[in-house]
């Protein structure tokens, strides 16, 4: 995907990844955690890095006028998780229904590139099937081909 992305910085694991959101509120540090919850199954963790309890605001609405460039970014950070783990597989889900509806747009208006490199799930009812475009899904998985 050859979208417009924010510079990353990652840990020797690759299980965080951290990088700077410059827009119309300033500078806000972004920080994704990919921690295992199952066998080979990882939850994406992503949110404003808030100072005071060191921890990952995923509520936090910044509103900084770049969410493309930060969807892309966040995209970036699970191609490169997969390569550093190929058996693993990414849950995402927003922590608000609005937010896991931003990450199905994402998806799916990338859906020529991403469908190459990954097979993509969508939890509908409680039910995991393979992913359709212009469905209302409440978490999807991710696995690389």
């Amino acid at each position: 995907m050859n979208l417009e992305k924010y510079s990353v910085v990652t840990d020797d694991e690759h299980l965080t990844y951290e990088f700077l959101s410059q827009g119309t509120k300033g500078t806000i540090k972004k920080v994704l955690f990919y921690q295992e919850i199952e066998d080979n199954v990882y939850n994406l963790a992503f949110g404003d890095w808030d100072e005071t309890i060191q921890k990952i605001n995923d509520k936090a609405r910044s509103n900084n006028d770049d969410r493309g460039k930060v969807l892309a970014t966040v995209a970036s950070t699970v191609i490169d998780f997969i390569k550093y783990h190929p058996a693993a597989s990414v849950l995402a889900q927003g922590s608000t229904p609005g937010r896991t509806r931003l990450y199905q747009i994402g998806i799916g208006a990338n859906w020529h590139e991403i469908s190459k490199l990954f097979d993509v799930y969508g939890n509908f009812k409680g039910t995991w099937e393979a992913f359709e475009e212009n469905k209302n899904y409440q978490a999807f998985l991710l696995k690389a081909k």
